[in-house]
């Protein structure tokens, strides 16, 4: 049997979420890994969902592929109706990595048998008109919030799938129907609203280039409105790769004034994780169909190269030798080195972790698949050198930074003037290359 066989990637980890689409996937739900950020970022929420006055709009700020639309995700079914199973999951999967949050959100579940949990509400932005696209994703999470209950389903529905197919829709308007669907779901029973953007950016882009548009005075309103005591409180949480005023680079003095306002308005946290916590979620990808002694093997070798990469302070502070050793063997046949060299990486190459998932998916030259296939036996790891063949083939045009991409071609240029230089001595180069485009960091730099 090949290692290709034995060595498993939960396909869940090799794809981008989309929230639209996925929001509802059990195995999105199962599959999520509660991560230090995430954790620290329910816990934040979970003090505000208690309080009758409190501010309850986040700004989630981070690159592309950063885990903010699975958590958004996996969030939904924290709050949502508690007899559902992908609540229950979620609750389940809180309780394996903090039980005291978990309880937080289970608060109710036992004690309120008649608690309906939140009405959601989910969108993806797109270049075109926000308060049009908002209308119609209030429409349609009420819609599934009373698809399951008896009797009547309340008017405001109806009114906001009318505003959807309006040609423009007022700020006014649609804080009024917001008001009335908060009402509604406070007679059905609920606890709450949460409505989660992801995307906004692509809105407010739509925004910056239709002057008078105004709907960032919509998102506002809506801020200002999660802040009101409510006995269906909204929660508002806006998915973003940088800060709202960013988007407004191309507007006058006056404007970008009032949307650095705007992002006053909204808790923002920084959305992104350590490289060391990136090497665990990677490690928790990955499934071996080894036995004891094969794992014992794959351990030792990992022990040696730990402990050779502590006595060089390559390894991460907060990682210790014995930690390091255990992260490793489960991230075979990774390298080591190339483990910690991957996350640095992605984000040198501006597509964070949504680039290194894409790399353990991939069956092209050198990707994951592809490299796997190429190892001769167990024992043999996946080195740096591959991990620049499958960048430098298939990710370098995707570099943004001057800087790293003059690094990129000063690593091109070394190697093409090797010429005929033996294999060993190119490979050796282009690992070393590929430390010089990382820089000093976390210890991993070209002794």
């Amino acid at each position: 049997m090949s290692l290709a066989n034995r060595i498993i990637v939960n396909a869940n980890c090799t794809r981008s979420v989309n929230l639209e689409r996925d929001c509802d996937s059990p195995t999105i739900v199962r599959g999520y890994i509660p991560t230090p950020r995430a954790l620290h970022t329910l816990g934040r929420i979970a003090d505000t969902l208690a309080e009758e006055v409190a501010p309850r709009a986040w700004s989630l700020v981070g690159p592309y592929g950063t885990g903010k639309s699975s958590f958004a995700a996996f969030l939904t079914h924290l709050v949502d109706a508690p007899n559902a199973d992908n609540t229950r999951a979620a609750i389940d999967v809180l309780d394996a990595g903090e039980p005291s949050l978990a309880q937080r959100f289970r608060l109710g579940i036992e004690d309120e048998p008649e608690n309906r949990g939140h009405c959601v509400a989910v969108l993806t932005g797109s270049p075109e008109p926000f308060g049009k696209r908002l209308a119609s994703a209030l429409a349609e999470g009420a819609t599934r919030y009373w698809a399951e209950r008896t009797g009547r389903r309340p008017d405001v529905i109806e009114v906001l799938r009318r505003l959807g197919d309006a040609e423009q829709v007022t700020t006014t308007e649609l804080i009024e129907v917001v008001a009335s669907l908060q009402d509604a779901i406070v007679r059905a029973g609920g606890r709450g609203l949460l409505l989660v953007i992801d995307e906004l950016g692509k809105f407010l882009e739509y925004e910056a280039r239709h002057y008078g548009a105004n709907d960032i005075f919509l998102l506002q309103a809506l801020a200002e409105r999660a802040t009101a005591a409510h006995g269906a409180k909204l929660t508002l949480v806006v998915l973003l790769h940088q800060s709202m005023d960013q988007y407004a680079r191309g507007l006058g003095n006056t404007l970008r004034s009032e949307w650095a306002k705007v992002q006053g308005r909204f808790e923002t946290i920084p959305f992104i994780e350590s490289a060391e916590q990136v090497l665990r979620i990677v490690a928790a990808a990955f499934t071996h169909r080894f036995d004891k002694d094969e794992a014992e093997c794959i351990r030792i070798q990992a022990a040696d190269i730990s402990a050779k990469l502590a006595r060089t302070d390559a390894l991460p502070k907060s990682l210790h030798i014995e930690d390091a050793t255990e992260l490793f063997a489960r991230c075979y046949p990774l390298h080591p080195i190339s483990a910690l060299l991957l996350p640095l990486l992605c984000q040198k190459v501006a597509q964070n972790e949504r680039t290194l998932f894409s790399y353990l998916g991939s069956h092209e030259p050198f990707g994951f698949g592809d490299s796997v296939a190429r190892l001769a036996k167990l024992g043999d790891w996946i080195l740096p050198w591959q991990i620049y063949e499958y960048f430098i083939r298939n990710q370098s045009a995707s570099v943004a930074d001057h800087f790293t991409r003059r690094r990129w071609m000063e690593v091109v240029t070394a190697t093409e003037r090797l010429g005929d230089a033996p294999e060993r001595e190119e490979q050796l180069l282009k690992s070393i290359g590929l430390l010089n485009i990382i820089g000093a960091q976390g210890g991993l730099k070209v002794g």
